[in-house]
């Protein structure tokens, strides 16, 4: 299994800071270098597409990891990136992580089907504050994922979803067009495909956006 960290992105919400770089734990480690060292054991490689202008400043940093493959890349959506990325693997399976995001309490790198069918997805409860920010997923009791919206404000489902494993049956249902791989995944699921859950007992933080940055870092740094 590889792994893909999409960080081609402009970073348009944070002022054009790259995200991934960001402290997020007492050490000042940043969300990067937290998912290197939890995908380091797991996956063969670990794809990081990135824009050319971050290359320097990601090598300048010196990860010193022998399975980090640095790809730089300009595409306009997240889909359109993790196309070109697998494109580049010769595996069958992969693991995609949000370089921008971050977990309290478990963690997901290991509870996800590295061999799945179609697509495991991890879920998280969903939080108040977060509420019309996220993919928001139903989950029915053979935890299978029946429906999925995307930052619909009072939606109301119970969990929202922040990585997944998939293996290259999703590819047919990416369209490069859309704004990232939620939405290949929902168009899956309408076609019939089996999509399942893997609920993560802990919280989860997207730092792309400024307040729930604030919030992670009152969490992690402030207390």
């Amino acid at each position: 299994m590889d792994a893909i960290l999409p960080a081609a992105g402009l970073a348009k919400r944070m002022r054009g800071i790259p995200k991934f770089l960001l402290p997020a734990d007492k050490e000042y480690n940043t969300l990067l270098e937290i998912h290197l060292s939890n995908l380091a054991a797991i996956c063969n490689n670990i794809y990081l597409p990135t824009r050319p202008e971050l290359v320097p400043i990601i090598k300048s940093l010196d990860f010193n990891q022998e399975n980090l493959i640095i790809t730089e890349m300009v595409t306009t959506t997240m889909c359109e990136t993790v196309l070109k990325t697998v494109d580049l693997s010769e595996s069958e399976s992969f693991l995609l992580i949000m370089p921008d995001t971050f977990f309290v309490g478990q963690k997901p790198y290991n509870q996800l089907d590295s061999n799945t069918d179609f697509c495991n997805l991890a879920c998280w409860e969903i939080r108040d504050s977060q509420r019309g920010k996220l993919g928001e997923v139903k989950i029915n009791q053979e935890n299978s994922v029946v429906d999925m919206v995307d930052k619909k404000p009072d939606n109301g489902y119970k969990y929202s979803w922040g990585a997944l494993t998939f293996n290259k049956k999703l590819v047919k249902y990416i369209n490069a067009d859309e704004p990232h791989i939620g939405y290949a995944v929902k168009n899956g699921i309408d076609a019939g495909e089996k999509v399942f859950a893997s609920v993560v007992d802990g919280k989860y933080y997207d730092c792309g956006t400024p307040s729930e940055y604030v919030e992670l870092l009152e969490e992690t740094l402030l207390k």
